[in-house]
């Protein structure tokens, strides 16, 4: 079947060879030998043809009709300079011969491949010029000409990308690419193939950042991930804890090439898990990329449905943690060819990926898009020299959008190359909302002990629920992503232990050390303190602002897990105004809570209120932060029933 699809396509190209009975020859003999090796070229015997066609020349070395199979054929055989040679030599006999002008295509073809833009718009447009051209190679050559203009242009105005392979240790294998790092880019993971067949080992590998800047020496992430069979283009969340991969041809699965996910506790890996029939096929899923948090995952799949032979597609996981049915992104992104490697930036809003359905340099560029009321912007190509002739693939961007890293594939005369490399992401290509990481540990307050957390983040602006993590269990650490122009609520909650609650924008995290906010959870008993740190009131007022409707619901589910626990709340003001009017206000501030608790059925008897105005401050009143830090609301445990 293949050599009958094959001499098919090699017809396509030069029909003229099954249509016309007469040859630019009168020479018998060669015209004896240019049929013996047409019946090579029908079987996609083209190594064979060569012999015969020789011959055809040594009769008569004008024959162009074979040249042009020469030319042919080296191209099928991947042999691209001599695909030239005689295609040239056919043109040199008889630039206007009517069999010759899928010659001035295909020469252009190969120029465009070859990055030579202007002969390559020069041969095309030379095809186009004539009146006997295919439609389909008509529109192929259109495209073509309009990428050549682009190309051009792109290179008459590069960018400064300051591209730098990745040191030794990083490119240590026969090909490695899929690059991804941990949120802090100590860590850069990557797929790594043994050797150049596709019959070698795909597996995960990662490596540390040295001080020096360089790598440590590629270790396999885990025996549990790694297997006989292959793993590769992987995507990991923000905290490093959910690990999705891809994996073909062994496992059991639903398809050729399904997604896989792994979850990390301490330092292990878990055994790999189907992700399920709602986002594998019975067709190809591959190249997963994974939202900070972990709820979304974009990858590439081919089944049908979509906009062209490969799409980019997302799933999203409802409340109850089920991957829900994937979709696909839509045509703004999809085109009628191939969008692949996609990479969903931290901040959940911009999306990079490869596509030759573009207009572009030629083979695969890399493009960005970004999301607004969930509809995406127009593509826009990343431009000259991190784009060129060849494919660009497997992207990723910094959560602080200022640094990139991806893979060059370089293929010539059978042999390929794949390297990480790295570089500086211009401004006009970064992301418009930036993005950064707090991370620390959550332990108990009394014994030091990490404790299995659940944190909720929240946009307090619109009350919008952002996203939901765990700490790890046996280390206690735990990593959130936030994101610029957003104000955050974040809450950190365990069974046993009372809630703790703070509030941040993306500016304020440089306050902390190195990223860093440690967490302490007082165990739930009598006289356990903690700040309601998101209740919001007007100057003066006592009226709750919709922005404390988080904290709210934090305090909501509180007091419906515990029922045995009963609480104060207490409202607490600066020394700004009289000791009555403070105590006025902020008892009124405390029953604002009470009776919003109340309104939403949580019983009486579990709750009171109580104003102590500025009586007991936390800080000296001596500046305005000590007397934000005053102003506050508390919740504390007064009584506990067996």
């Amino acid at each position: 079947m293949r050599i009958a699809i094959t001499s098919l396509l090699f017809f396509a190209f030069f029909p003229v060879f099954g249509q016309y009975t007469k040859y630019h020859t009168t020479d018998k003999r060669a015209e004896k030998y240019y049929e013996e090796a047409r019946q090579f070229l029908k079987r996609a015997q083209f190594r064979e043809a060569f012999e015969p066609l020789q011959d055809a020349l040594d009769k008569d070395p004008n024959f162009i009709e074979v040249w042009l199979a020469i030319g042919s054929a080296n191209y099928r055989l991947g042999r691209l300079d001599e695909t030239l040679v005689a295609l040239h030599k056919a043109l040199e006999i008889d630039p206007d011969y009517s069999k010759s002008i899928y010659a001035y295509f295909l020469i252009g073809e190969i120029y465009f491949k070859q990055a030579n833009y202007e002969e390559a718009k020069s041969y095309l447009g030379h095809y186009l010029s004539r009146d006997n051209t295919e439609i389909q190679k008509r529109k192929q050559a259109e495209v073509m000409v309009d990428n050549c203009q682009f190309a051009l242009m792109a290179m008459e105005t590069p960018f400064d990308y300051n591209i730098q392979v990745l040191p030794d240790h990083a490119n240590s294998f026969a090909l490695q690419y899929f690059p991804v790092l941990s949120v802090d880019q100590q860590k850069i993971y990557f797929t790594r193939r043994e050797g150049l067949s596709v019959q070698h080992d795909e597996d995960i590998f990662f490596s540390d950042r040295q001080a020096d800047g360089g790598w440590s020496v590629p270790q396999s992430i885990s025996e549990n991930i790694n297997s006989v069979y292959n793993e590769g283009a992987a995507s990991l969340s923000a905290d490093g804890r959910m690990l999705v991969f891809t994996s073909c041809d062994g496992r059991r699965g639903y398809g050729s090439c399904d997604i896989y996910v792994s979850y990390k506790e301490g330092n292990n890996w878990s055994e790999p898990e189907n992700m399920g029939n709602m986002i594998n096929s019975a067709a190809w899923e591959a190249q997963p990329s994974l939202s900070a948090d972990g709820s979304t995952v974009y990858f590439v799949s081919n089944r049908q449905g979509g906009f062209g032979r490969k799409d980019i597609w997302s799933s999203t996981k409802n409340k109850k943690g089920k991957w829900g049915e994937a979709v696909n992104i839509g045509k703004k992104i999809n085109t009628n060819k191939d969008e692949i490697s996609p990479f969903i930036h931290a901040n959940g809003e911009s999306i990079y990926y490869s596509s030759n359905g573009n207009i572009g340099l030629g083979g695969l560029d890399i493009y960005m898009s970004e999301k607004t009321d969930s509809l995406w912007s127009e593509p826009v190509n990343l431009g000259y020299p991190l784009n060129d002739a060849h494919d660009q693939v497997s992207l990723y961007i910094s959560s602080d959008g200022e640094k990139g890293y991806y893979t060059i594939e370089k293929k010539d005369r059978g042999s390929f190359e794949s390297k990480l490399y790295s570089f500086d992401l211009p401004d006009s290509f970064q992301v418009s909302s930036k993005s950064s990481y707090l991370k620390g540990t959550v332990t108990d307050a009394e014994t030091g002990s990490p404790l299995s957390a659940e944190i909720k983040l929240y946009k307090l602006d619109n009350e919008k629920f952002y996203s939901e993590l765990s700490s790890d269990k046996e280390s206690g650490e735990y990593t959130v992503v936030l994101s610029e122009k957003n104000q955050y609520g974040l809450y950190v909650s365990s069974k046993g232990y009372l809630f703790q609650d703070f509030s941040f924008s993306f500016d304020e995290i440089k306050v902390f050390d190195s990223n860093l906010l440690d967490i302490k959870l007082e165990p739930v008993k009598i006289g356990a303190t903690t700040v309601l740190g998101n209740i919001f009131f007007d100057f003066n007022e006592y009226t709750l602002q919709r922005s404390s409707m988080s904290e709210l619901k934090e305090v909501y589910d509180f007091l419906k897990q515990n029922p045995n626990v009963k609480v104060e709340i207490s409202g607490h003001t600066d020394n700004v105004g009289t000791a009555a009017y403070n105590l006025e206000l902020s008892t009124k501030r405390a029953k604002s809570v009470y009776d919003f608790l109340l309104f939403k059925r949580i019983r009486a008897e579990q709750i009171s209120y109580v104003g102590y105005g500025h009586a007991h401050p936390v800080a000296p009143n001596d500046n305005l932060e000590n007397q934000s830090m005053n102003r506050r609301i508390e919740f504390k445990i007064s009584e506990i029933s067996n």
